[in-house]
């Protein structure tokens, strides 16, 4: 399965529909908040499904159907999707790391940080993939990026990409 993951468009929208023009083919995409009010305007671009979560610019009052968090499986991988900055992630990754341990997650992705990473936990039964895509809308430095994800049931291949 292949998923494009976005976060942090802050209302632009140029870079999703670039990713999007050029990952036509994905069974979902992932939204981790700051800009829920711009998928409304991409979404319809691709047969996709989106899943989002909503993040600490994004009001409450306008995204009641939008959580804080999503508990997704696929290919037998729990994911966990957040924006990140109810656990503080632009300090550090211990509790996003204990909330994934806790729940039984081997995959957390999340944004707020605006800058694309990658971090993986090698202790226990399988690892666990923290993956932030960076900004699709404004980055700290560079340019927009995405992330891309690719599961099976025996692997987890995450990638940044950039518009």
């Amino acid at each position: 399965m292949d998923f494009l993951v976005f976060s942090d468009s802050h209302g632009r929208t140029s870079g999703m529909r670039e990713a999007l023009s050029r990952n036509a083919r994905v069974d979902a995409v992932f939204f981790l908040g700051d800009g829920l009010r711009d998928v409304g305007e991409v979404a319809p671009l691709t047969n996709a499904p989106w899943i989002s979560v909503r993040g600490n610019c994004d009001s409450p009052r306008l995204t009641l159907d939008a959580c804080e968090e999503e508990s997704l499986c696929f290919e037998g991988h729990r994911i966990l999707l957040v924006h990140g900055h109810t656990y503080g992630v632009k300090s550090g990754l211990g509790a996003l790391i204990a909330r994934a341990k806790a729940g039984g997650y081997d995959i957390v992705l999340y944004g707020h940080t605006h800058e694309p990473s990658l971090t993986c936990i090698t202790e226990g039964d399988r690892p666990i993939y923290l993956f932030c895509p960076g900004s699709i809308g404004l980055p700290n430095a560079g340019a927009p990026c995405f992330g891309h994800l690719h599961l099976d049931e025996k692997n987890v291949l995450l990638s940044h990409g950039t518009v």
